[in-house]
């Protein structure tokens, strides 16, 4: 916000042509030079210098500050010689105290081209940055991401001012008031350049000609760089150092002053306690798709919000009631709510489940498979595989609502039976009866097959967790702990050696259910070596838990019975 009392004094084309005739007179070799700062910014004041960086062609290193007068206006030199200024520029090597010049608002004086190549080099350099840490700190979620570009540059401007607090109060005079337009407009130029070639190159494409979407070649190469947070966190405490030494430079401590002195003066906003709350959240420029539509990525909202917001409109005489599912650690919630109707959504809460939940489950499959923990990447599952399968054709409930801050799901309910149910009623079914319920344990076969054939495991796969809707189709449920590649035997050695936990079946219809699901996976193209691999005592060991000794011998002679056969047939 903008002060009726602030008068912002602007660069004159004359203004101009005298600090050109003073980089000229003043420095050998200078090749280039621009303003920036509040001059360039459009929000100096009478008060305000002149902030000018000049560049040399000078072998050696230069790295100077002093000051100079054009008539009452003191002009703050900061010197650089070329090879330095294009370390900063690649790398941050004087932590980017020349480079950011280049990213926000300047106006050049001399050497324009030159300083716009730089321009297109500082900005890819800090896009594919920027781009590597979101893929390293959503690796699922990130294939999913709707992106502004004007989130890389508050991204920029949040990561700097965390780094080096005291940067703030410049990127908030740059926001501020009427010239935020003008100088969101000067900066966007270099970054639609920027993502105009990372689309070229394969790692950046539109949707919809708004949004940016990184591709799945740039997040497969991102994840292999594996070194690259901890590296990131060498390299922000040395720049973090190398600009603390630079300040006591009697010219960058004064800008660095200058700034603070104006922000403090015209911005209406509370500064007192941390000034970094007055920037955009970059989150803002994010967002996720949902069966509501795109949803901001920074979206915090509780769960009574939500649903009072998304689910009843707003509506008073929409009543509702929510009620926790399953036990005590159960974090799944179902919502019923009427509009003329009854109707239910499902709502889960992603807590982080280190000592209770899945420490137990964890230590049993030890060696066998590795449970995602952490709430935030167990959402990032869910969602992610979700739309994925559900973009493949495979049944997923519809996800109505994401909030990542706050690790809320909220999804479609399918009414049915769960598949734990069908288990248990084969124990007495016959005739036609009996013939149904093994057709929906050969459709489970079939649905898992088409799923690992896409690439995915579900990591979870057991019956309850499958539900048979209304209508008969297959619906699974409940993706936390599925993922792209993983452990697809997994998936069938807890579906079948998990469904001899719900009762004690009889040898023929365990038989029955082993070949109904083997026989439907099997035919939908699944790979049989996951069958063979279910034998191993890894993966029986784990189920001994859950499961008694017979049924479990009598699960594992059946798909050997079953395999031979196949192999002969």
């Amino acid at each position: 916000m903008l002060l009726s009392k602030e008068k912002s004094i602007h660069l004159s084309d004359e203004l101009k042509r005298e600090l050109h005739s003073l980089l000229n007179n003043k420095i050998t070799d200078v090749f280039a030079g621009l303003v920036y700062g509040a001059y360039a910014g459009g929000y100096a004041d009478e008060k305000s210098a002149i902030d000018v960086l000049a560049i040399t062609e000078s072998k050696r290193t230069i790295l100077r500050c002093w000051s100079e007068w054009i008539a009452d206006k003191k002009v703050r030199l900061l010197v650089v010689n070329k090879s330095s200024f294009e370390k900063d520029i690649k790398y941050e090597y004087f932590g980017g105290i020349f480079s950011e010049n280049l990213i926000t608002p300047y106006e050049p004086i001399i050497g324009a081209d030159y300083l716009w190549d730089q321009e297109i080099r500082v900005k890819k350099n800090t896009v594919n940055n920027i781009l590597t840490n979101l893929v390293l700190g959503f690796p699922e979620m990130s294939r999913d991401f709707l992106i502004k570009p004007e989130y890389f540059m508050y991204e920029y401007f949040m990561r700097r001012a965390i780094l080096f607090p005291p940067i703030s109060y410049r990127f908030i005079n740059i926001l501020r008031g009427k010239r935020k337009e003008r100088n969101l407009a000067k900066m966007i130029g270099g970054f639609r350049v920027v993502i105009k070639e990372l689309i070229d190159e394969g790692s950046l494409y539109t949707v919809d000609e708004s949004f940016l979407k990184i591709s799945d070649e740039y997040i497969t190469k991102a994840k292999r760089r594996r070194g690259y947070y901890l590296a990131g966190l060498f390299n922000a405490v040395r720049i973090n150092i190398v600009r603390y030494l630079l300040g006591i430079f009697p010219g960058i401590r004064e800008s660095l002053l200058d700034e603070g002195r104006i922000c403090k003066t015209y911005y209406l906003g509370d500064l007192s306690k941390n000034p970094l709350r007055a920037l955009e959240n970059p989150r803002k420029h994010i967002f996720v798709p949902t069966a509501l539509g795109i949803m901001p990525f920074s979206e915090r909202m509780s769960v009574e919000e939500a649903v009072r917001k998304l689910i009843v409109k707003g509506s008073v005489s929409a009543a509702y009631s929510i009620k926790k599912l399953g036990g005590a650690f159960n974090s799944v919630y179902i919502l019923r709510f009427s509009r003329g109707e009854e109707r239910k959504i499902v709502i889960k809460v992603f807590k982080d489940w280190y000592g209770w939940k899945w420490f137990p489950i964890t230590l049993w499959t030890l060696g066998t498979r590795n449970f995602a923990v952490l709430g935030k990447t167990r959402l990032e599952r869910e969602y992610t595989i979700n739309r994925f399968l559900y973009s493949n054709g495979i049944n997923v409930p519809a996800i109505i609502y994401v909030s990542p801050e706050e690790k809320i799901v909220i999804q479609e309910y399918i009414e049915g039976i769960t598949v734990s149910k069908v288990i248990k009623q084969l124990r007495d079914a016959i005739g036609e009866e009996k013939r149904n319920l093994l057709e929906v344990v050969r459709k489970i076969g079939c649905e898992i097959a088409r799923i690992h054939m896409l690439g995915v495991s579900l990591g979870d796969c057991k019956p309850e967790n499958i539900v048979v809707a209304n209508d008969g189709k297959i619906f699974f449920v409940d993706l936390e702990q599925a993922e792209r590649g993983g452990d697809q035997a997994w998936d069938i050695a807890e579906f079948l050696y998990y469904s001899g936990h719900y009762i004690l079946l009889p040898a023929n219809v365990i038989e029955e259910i082993v070949s109904e699901f083997i026989n439907g996976y099997i035919s939908s193209g699944g790979n049989i070596e996951n069958i063979k691999k279910i034998l191993s005592p890894k993966y029986i060991r784990v189920f001994s838990f859950f499961t008694s000794p017979y049924t479990l011998l009598a699960i594992v002679n059946s798909c050997k019975n079953l395999l031979k056969a196949l192999e002969y047939s």
